[in-house]
């Protein structure tokens, strides 16, 4: 019964976790309100987040503001690449659906799955930029890169970001008001995987965060 109300305990470790995720959400969705600075404000977030993995995360303000502010040129410039990926993937898509029903045929069949698989790659990509970002200090070639790398090295965890995403959708859809919640969730689970992937490449990215990343 005492370990049960003790705040050492894993439990309200977890529980603690949670709370700053819940504040940080609030930080990360008052932060975003200009929409040019999300990129930053996404990569504070996930660099708060990659620290909690470790049990180093600091105060919540200062943690979030510091990173922000460090990493708001890549951050934002990384935010309108990706913007203008999505308009392009997007319109590519509903070309190629227009020819399809207009032309039909294999060559419509395939000019979709050529833009879908060329749209799924580049949201790989993206799912890993930020916490790159967040823990190397690398340039913007570089930083693309590497996320490349690691999501098409690392497939299963990937596909589980893409189950995490559409998961968050779904709990965006049915209670929307808590959007900036559950986005926040997907970062704070999703470091978890991400800290294993880096685990791969370096020995300890906390300590390492400038090195470069093993070819």
């Amino acid at each position: 019964m005492y370990q049960l109300f003790n705040p050492e305990n894993k439990f309200w470790n977890f529980v603690g976790k949670i709370t700053d995720v819940a504040c940080m959400s609030i930080l990360w969705a008052l932060v975003s309100l200009p929409v040019f600075t999300i990129g930053a404000a996404t990569t504070a977030f996930y660099d708060f987040s990659l620290h909690q993995v470790n049990d180093r995360e600091g105060k919540i303000l200062k943690s979030f503001f510091t990173s922000f502010k460090a990493h708001f040129g890549r951050g934002t410039l990384l935010w309108l690449i990706q913007l203008g990926g999505l308009a392009f993937f997007a319109l590519d898509l509903w070309a190629a659906w227009n020819f399809y029903l207009t032309k039909g045929g294999s060559l419509g069949i395939g000019l979709m799955g050529f833009c879908g698989c060329a749209a799924l790659i580049f949201l790989s990509c993206t799912m890993y930029v930020y916490p790159v970002l967040a823990t190397f200090d690398f340039g913007l070639k570089k930083l693309i890169h590497d996320s490349f790398i690691m999501a098409m090295g690392n497939l299963h965890v990937t596909i589980t970001f893409f189950v995490m995403t559409a998961l968050v959708c779904v709990l965006i859809y049915y209670v929307s008001g808590l959007f900036f919640f559950w986005i926040g969730l997907y970062i704070f689970f999703s470091s978890y995987f991400i800290t294993g992937v880096f685990l791969k490449y370096v020995r300890d990215p906390e300590e390492e965060g400038k090195e470069q990343l093993a070819e």
